[in-house]
């Protein structure tokens, strides 16, 4: 495979949200003058790092990494994410996890998440009609959940330029912890099914949440989560 990975864009600094997990924020281009904000997670573990929504990091963004661990496993949750995979994969030789049904676009899958790389973690399959999405649960610091575009925290305009900045608001991306409109129009999800989209996740607890989009939500997020899910189905 070609190994002219994507360069690395803007990014912040690689901060713990729960013992062992660390988030960072970073920024995507998705056309002129339209660049949005990211986040990727980094689980540590005994055997190396897990990376969770993959961004390339710069020379000093990575030197902070490698001073958390080696990067063994890279995992995606949803196909319409994983740009930055490859890089990960290539340069560590990580393992590439992700969920059953998915069909990405940037690497051949090693793995697929009916287990986990991370002790302790459930994964859990968003169920619906249209392409397959998933999230982790994991046990660090009172429960912490990592998702990708199905859950996502609009609270600030970190990373985005004026023009997101315009255009986000009316896409329906603010307000917090959402459950956002054009994600549920891509997967084909109504108001009436997304109870029974995200019930796996009623069932627990969790303090934190890291999205692919947003800063992290360090406590509460459990409640933050139905809410989202109360306000669309309501």
């Amino acid at each position: 495979m070609s190994k002219d990975f994507p360069k690395a864009t803007p990014h912040g600094p690689l901060t713990e949200v729960a013992p062992g997990v660390h988030a960072v924020r970073g920024t995507f281009r998705m056309g002129p003058g339209l660049w949005l904000s990211r986040t990727m997670t980094v689980v540590q573990t005994d055997s190396g790092l897990v990376i969770v929504n993959a961004i390339r990091l710069d020379p000093a963004g990575e030197a902070a990494l490698a001073r958390l661990g080696k990067v063994q496993h890279v995992v995606t949750l949803s196909d319409m994410h994983g740009l930055d995979d490859p890089y990960y994969v290539h340069t560590f030789g990580a393992r590439f996890w992700t969920v059953p049904g998915a069909r990405p676009k940037h690497l051949p899958v090693d793995l697929v998440l009916d287990a986990t790389p991370i002790p302790g973690a459930v994964f859990i399959l968003l169920a619906n009609p249209g392409r397959p999405e998933g999230a982790l649960w994991l046990p660090h610091g009172q429960g912490t959940l990592v998702t990708c575009d199905a859950l996502q925290n609009h609270v600030d305009s970190e990373g985005a330029t004026l023009l997101t900045r315009l255009i986000t608001p009316l896409l329906g991306f603010k307000g917090g912890v959402i459950v956002p409109r054009l994600w549920r129009k891509a997967h084909r999800v109504g108001p009436a099914e997304v109870a029974t989209v995200f019930a796996p996740l009623g069932a627990l607890a969790f303090e934190h949440l890291i999205t692919a989009h947003g800063p992290p939500v360090t406590s509460g997020a459990d409640l933050r989560v139905r809410e989202a899910v109360a306000r669309v189905g309501g």
